[in-house]
């Protein structure tokens, strides 16, 4: 097996050893059939840009290679996999949300530098032969005697190892930090989702209220029999078709900001929630640290010294995918907020033109 690099090059963080990122197209969803049709199923075909050869897979493949993943990687965020669905499963809406979803998890692991090229990647991502292929790479990944402890017999660490301090102080660290970004990113859910009930119940109908009234008053004018009153009862009733339009684009308009951002937000949520089982083995290597060194009687300097190698390179790795953690947030939270903010732009773009327009229709 490879060894896995920690490397520091400012010689204050740990990161990851460099490597090269995967990029993977989900296309094509189709609805197949086994058994002589008692058993229904979608299949995705997934196509690394890298190698440009498409292989096909079930939901249920990648169940398990969501599984493999969390159990190989012991002190990585894994994020979770799209929910699986009860009902509704065959509808188009639903298998599309579905095919985006998973090509998004796929391309968040395609990012990892060290996920990303790992055996059980490879498989999933190559192996062609949907069937002895498959099961033999099957069998290998759920052998693998790399995974959960094991995983930390791979790690080089080009880098001085952390002492205690540091690690118990930068995981204390990142605990409070996800923590708040949970809490806080919770509140921005909630917030989006009362944003689309307001720009689609009492705004929309604010400004279609309008509509109707200036629509209602432009046909009280159109009873006037003076020609000078013809240019503004055309106005009146221009401005109440805006107004009704207006309406419109701010029902639509959650669909393209708080929709788009919610999907961005629930996809971190997803990853925060694993962040407790990574710290989790971080706790545990620690606390055996503390256990050997006070217990009782005669120690074993030969054992001591492994627990503690094992714990600093623990520490070492958890501290490795925090830097992680933080390099993708940082692209992340910069492409989701100007989309964001170009969508809210674009919205409040769209009435100004249409409020000039009505405006225009009224000599000074």
């Amino acid at each position: 097996t490879d060894l896995i690099t920690i490397i520091s090059p400012d010689n204050i963080r740990l990161e990851w050893g460099p490597s090269t990122q995967i990029s993977v197209k989900i296309t094509d969803p189709i609805k197949k059939q086994k058994f002589r049709g008692m058993k229904s199923f979608m299949s995705y075909y997934i196509t690394p840009i890298s190698t440009n050869l498409t292989v096909e897979r079930r939901y249920k493949q990648f169940d398990w290679f969501h599984e493999r993943l969390t159990e190989k990687f012991p002190c990585m965020i894994i994020p979770p996999l799209p929910e699986k669905a009860v009902v509704g499963k065959y509808q188009q809406d639903f298998v599309e949300q579905r095919r985006e979803k998973l090509e998004l998890w796929l391309n968040r692991i395609g990012r990892h530098p060290v996920i990303a090229h790992c055996d059980v990647t490879n498989h999933f991502l190559t192996c062609q032969d949907e069937k002895d292929g498959w099961k033999e790479g099957k069998r290998k990944a759920e052998s693998d005697k790399t995974s959960r402890v094991g995983f930390f017999m791979t790690i080089q660490c080009d880098a001085p190892l952390p002492d205690a301090l540091r690690s118990e102080r930068e995981v204390a660290s990142f605990n409070g930090f996800t923590k708040k970004m949970e809490a806080n990113l919770d509140k921005v859910v909630r917030h989006n989702d009362e944003y689309f009930h307001k720009m689609a119940g009492p705004l929309k109908q604010m400004y279609g209220k309008y509509g109707s009234l200036f629509k209602e008053l432009g046909e009280v004018f159109e009873t006037c029999p003076l020609p000078e009153s013809k240019a503004l009862t055309t106005a009146v009733m221009s401005t109440g078709k805006t107004y009704s339009e207006i309406a419109d684009v701010y029902e639509a308009q959650p669909q393209y900001d708080a929709h788009v951002l919610n999907e961005s937000v629930r996809e971190y949520l997803g990853m925060l929630g694993s962040v407790p089982d990574m710290l989790h083995v971080h706790k545990g290597a620690s606390q055996k640290v503390k256990d050997y060194t006070n217990r009782e009687g005669e120690k074993d300097s030969e054992e001591e010294q492994n627990i503690s190698l094992r714990y600093s390179t623990i520490s070492a790795a958890v501290m490795a995918e925090v830097t992680h953690f933080h390099t993708q947030r940082n692209k992340d939270f910069n492409i989701m907020m100007r989309e964001f903010l170009s969508s809210q732009l674009e919205f409040h773009s769209k009435i100004c033109t249409k409020l000039q327009a009505a405006l225009a229709q009224y000599p000074e």
